[in-house]
């Protein structure tokens, strides 16, 4: 008897508790239906008159499902014929992103949802007056935007860009998102720049961009925009830019070298091209005597892609020559860039500051609220090794015999 009430006990204890569990599988208490939801794509950021900013959004405009495409392209409501998404863009004014995204909730009967924006254009004039960081504090604060989105900054204002229907992409965000991520020049999400500006030295750079000339004969929308350098800043004001070529060598600083081939010319009027395969940067850093002093090693494996010339790369001994016209080229580029950068506008986009703090943390800590005035007195060594791992498949330069190659 005693056995079969405390089967019972337990048998009531389980329903019981299905019955409770039961409650919390209702549903979420925040969600949000597909079609109440407007989601924004893309984002610019622009300085208007006195402390207001303007906010632009590009919004998606869902079409019918059983059509199996979306149509679309960018404009003001309607937008046009095309194999890209449709698109909606809007713009408000504020005293910060919150007062302006409030202000842009009204023109959308949907409300807006940030968790898809994946590209934040900064327009020239905000980047030069320094307010960054009151507006980017929305992005870190507000629960929906993703601090792995993109930033860029953008040559005059940076509301005219979302409105371009790029040729490849669906819409704008998409085109500048790829882009970056190719690391055809410098690759920053949100989380990135507020690290850089909170860091030992309080610098940070962003994607330059720019708009591409449309076709000839198309219309001035048909086009998109490109990456035409690096943008640097002190804190979260700009301070200057390099162009594409100094960039490379940023990027080789930084240890983020992509897709970008280098040619050399190791005769007059021929060219030799060689894309990176792989490439380690280490920054050594050392003081002695009161000098401080950064030794830069970089190890490189190259292929080369095009032999423009008339040697014959096959050969041990050109592929030595190779190598050492490479090295010349890649510290070239990486003076080049340190001049401009290190010398000329005093920002340590490199990360030495870093380098020294780690290795160096008493030192560093005497000099790190006036490591503007050490920086440039930093001497700079650069140390590099290349080796190219893949000469090609042709022993021979495309249409040469084997008697006109030359084997020096």
């Amino acid at each position: 008897m005693n056995l079969f009430l405390c089967r019972s006990i337990i048998k009531l204890a389980i329903i019981l508790l299905l019955v409770f569990v039961s409650f919390l599988l209702t549903g979420c208490w925040d969600r949000r239906e597909v079609n109440d939801t407007a989601l924004v794509l893309g984002a610019a950021i622009d300085k208007e008159e006195g402390k207001n900013i303007k906010l632009t959004v590009q919004v998606l405009v869902p079409r019918a499902g059983g059509s199996g495409q979306m149509g679309g392209g960018t404009g003001t409501g309607t937008g046009t014929g095309g194999s890209g998404a449709q698109v909606l863009v809007r713009s408000a004014v504020g005293e910060d992103m919150a007062d302006a995204a409030s202000k842009l909730q009204v023109k959308f009967p949907r409300k807006l949802f940030w968790g898809h924006c994946k590209t934040y254009i900064i327009g020239h004039k905000l980047a030069n007056k320094g307010d960054l960081n009151e507006q980017l504090d929305f992005l870190m604060r507000h629960p929906e935007p993703r601090e792995r989105a993109q930033l860029f900054v953008s040559f005059g204002e940076a509301a005219g860009i979302l409105e371009f229907k790029p040729p490849l992409e669906p819409y704008e965000g998409e085109t500048l998102r790829k882009l970056a991520e190719m690391h055809t020049g410098v690759n920053v999400t949100v989380k990135d720049f507020e690290q850089m500006i909170t860091g030992d030295a309080g610098a940070a750079l962003l994607p330059l961009i720019k708009k591409l000339p449309p076709e000839k004969g198309g219309e001035p929308n048909e086009t998109t925009a490109y990456i035409v350098g690096t943008a640097l800043f002190k804190r979260d004001k700009m301070v200057g830019y390099i162009d594409i070529s100094s960039t490379k060598g940023l990027l080789w600083l930084r240890n983020e070298i992509g897709v970008t081939s280098v040619t050399i010319h190791p005769q007059k009027g021929q060219s030799i091209s060689l894309d990176p395969i792989q490439e380690t940067t280490k920054l050594l850093p050392t003081i002695k005597n009161g000098k401080w002093k950064m030794q830069v090693k970089i190890k490189s494996e190259g292929a080369i892609v095009q032999n423009g010339s008339r040697l014959d790369i096959m050969n041990p001994n050109v592929l030595k020559r190779v190598e050492k016209d490479l090295e010349k080229d890649i510290t070239q580029r990486i003076n080049q860039t340190l001049t401009r950068v290190k010398k000329e506008m005093n920002v340590d986009a490199f990360g030495f500051a870093d380098a020294f703090h780690r290795k160096y943390p008493k030192q560093w800590n005497k000099v790190k609220d006036h490591w503007d005035d050490v920086l440039p007195q930093v001497d700079v060594n650069v140390d590099i090794k290349t080796r190219v791992k893949r000469p090609g498949l042709s022993t021979t330069p495309a249409g040469l015999r084997e008697n006109e190659v030359e084997e020096k």
